[in-house]
């Protein structure tokens, strides 16, 4: 990201895998199937102005994401999250469209990744 947040942490991704890069693999796999899922409910959450699911289902993404080396959709789910908790949307529309880079950043580098070149930390 153009703000220095690494997409995706590899080392420390590898790391909280315990060094199993077909675990990672997987995890990252379920964590890129489910990024639809999060961003439409936190899209709704905004747009009704739910600020407990948004806090909420900001917090599950955030800690997915965190927990797998995504730092760029953490700290964007972190913004929203926090904006949950605000009860105010101020900053919210910029705070998802970061989330959407973040997403389409992870995405590209997601696709990317040469699993053969990864060996446990």
């Amino acid at each position: 990201m153009e703000d220095g947040t690494p997409i995706i942490d590899m080392p420390e991704a590898l790391n909280r895998a315990m060094g199993d890069v077909d675990f990672l693999k997987m995890m990252l796999e379920e964590l890129h199937r489910t990024i639809p899922d999060y961003t439409s409910r936190i899209q709704q959450a905004l747009q009704s102005k739910d600020f407990d699911t948004l806090g909420s289902d900001a917090h599950q993404f955030k800690g997915a994401a965190a927990n797998l080396g995504a730092k760029a959709i953490a700290h964007a789910a972190l913004l929203l999250e926090q904006i949950g908790k605000s009860g105010s949307l101020e900053g919210a529309q910029e705070a998802f469209h970061l989330l959407e880079q973040s997403i389409k950043s992870f995405d590209q580098h997601f696709k990317q990744i040469d699993w053969t070149t990864i060996t446990p930390g």
